[in-house]
């Protein structure tokens, strides 16, 4: 295998869903809510799960591989509309999610003899370099797959599971679903069954309008941002050419200290007021923020921090939990940025997201038809990050039968410029982040996020 040239394509197949029962009630086609039209252009979802595995050639190619492909078709029968397109007819004013008999997910299967572990580590690698592994989603403008997929086989050392996930057909927690199901099926020999409590609900009337923000999100975009009006083309955003993914830690102890010393700055500077309790959320956003905002040296007046939020359970009345599309919201703070860079300034960031967060039980989409203008004078502003992920997820429990990743990616921050939070591989609650940042940022960013801890520490013995 040249230099040049990381990836060796060995097939490229069309895994459909497995037949269903005549009297199936299987979902084909999903009419999309104003949660999914806020994502329309929005270029793909990806991630990558490692898996550590020593293997013979001949595991490979009859164990592996067929146990991942039939599992992936029986999973399908439970998430139909995921082998279907996004398809935009002639005759209506908003796409919809359809499948049509024939249909299928794009499989590619590869092979690799670059470096597992250094791709799978911790360390910063080269954003670019990741992207052999991950598939695509060619989108025209009246046609665009839900997903494809691709696995990608590192002799002696393991595999990789890479998918392009288009986010107006699903959140983080409906892909955490359907990669739950798909794993849960290959690891029990393609019984469906055992994922019951993971059963995806596609019942669209639940998802109440009265504010009418499906017109707001299917106009909300300005044109010179997508191709025209009724394209489903994605954004070209590109990623910066030297952009490189590193992952960092916060341990529970990390987060208990860190705390700690939030809480008592509160009751130093608010004596009169209650007391305050950041939750674990607040706490890493905030100090991976802070963090970003003196590495980029940002030098905007406001320092703004973007984040969504799962509406499933804040709705009145709330709606199932395996409820399967979108269902967030965005939530934006504004801060002084001077501020945050004080010694003060992980408290005063933990401070502002608790208070935005509690703000959500008013009502959380109370000043949601604003959204999209909201994100977008911001960016024009400068000085936005914005959060992807969630612990929530928990996508290290993503086991085919080969025991749990040894690393998960999020690789679309390279073109959002996102943080990503994730569940810690130990599963002791911790948290993973997930940065992207210019080379010459990298080394800043692992000093500065190392003597915090080391600060935080100190403070708390």
């Amino acid at each position: 295998m040249a230099q040049s040239d990381p990836v060796k394509v060995l097939d490229v197949c069309r895994v459909a869903p497995m037949p269903h029962t005549p009297n199936s009630t299987a979902q084909t086609s999903l009419p999309l809510t104003f949660f999914d039209l806020l994502w329309l252009r929005f270029p793909p979802t990806q991630r990558l799960f490692f898996y550590k595995l020593s293997y013979p050639e001949t595991t490979r190619i009859d164990t592996i591989l067929p146990k991942v492909k039939h599992s992936l078709s029986v999973t399908l029968q439970h998430y139909i509309p995921l082998a279907g397109n996004l398809t935009w007819p002639l005759d209506s004013g908003k796409p919809i999610v359809q499948y049509n008999e024939g249909d299928a997910v794009s499989l590619t299967v590869a092979e690799s003899e670059a470096n597992f572990y250094q791709l799978s580590g911790n360390s910063f690698r080269e954003a670019k370099e990741l992207h052999h592994f991950l598939p695509y989603l060619l989108a025209s403008q009246t046609r665009v797959p839900a997903m494809a997929l691709q696995i990608t086989l590192f002799p002696n050392a393991g595999f990789c599971i890479g998918y392009a996930a288009h986010h107006t057909v699903f959140d983080g927690k409906s892909i955490a679903m359907f990669m739950h199901s798909w794993a849960s099926i290959c690891k029990h020999d393609g019984e469906s069954t055992l994922i019951r409590e993971l059963n995806p609900i596609y019942d669209r009337t639940i998802v109440k309008d009265p504010s009418d923000l499906q017109k707001a999100y299917l106009n909300g975009w300005p044109e010179d941002n997508g191709a025209n009006e009724r394209s489903l083309e994605f954004w070209d955003i590109e990623a910066p050419p030297d952009a490189m993914l590193g992952t960092f830690q916060l341990t529970k102890a990390n987060i208990e200290s860190i705390k700690k010393w939030v809480e008592a700055k509160w009751q130093e500077k608010h004596t009169e007021k209650q007391a305050f309790h950041p939750s674990t959320f607040a706490i890493t956003s905030a100090y991976t923020w802070v963090c970003l905002i003196k590495t980029r040296k940002l030098t905007t007046e406001k320092v703004h921090l973007g984040f969504m939020v799962d509406c499933r359970a804040r709705l009145e009345p709330p709606i199932p939990s395996t409820y399967f599309g979108n269902c967030v919201t965005g939530c934006f703070i504004d801060a002084d940025t001077n501020k945050c860079m004080e010694e003060d300034g992980v408290a005063i960031a933990a401070w502002a997201i608790g208070e935005a967060v509690g703000g959500l039980d008013d009502g959380v989409l109370k000043g949601a038809k604003e959204l999209i203008p909201n994100y977008l004078s911001r960016l024009k502003e400068g000085g936005l990050v914005t959060i992807a992920g969630s612990p929530r997820f928990e996508l290290y429990k993503t086991d085919f039968g080969w025991g749990r990743p040894s690393k998960v990616e999020m690789v679309s921050i390279d073109k959002s410029g996102a943080f990503y939070l994730s569940d810690s591989r130990d599963g002791n609650g911790g948290i993973e982040i997930g940065v992207v940042l210019k080379k010459h940022e990298t080394e800043a960013f692992a000093s500065l996020f190392a003597s915090g801890l080391e600060y935080h520490q100190v403070r708390e013995n």
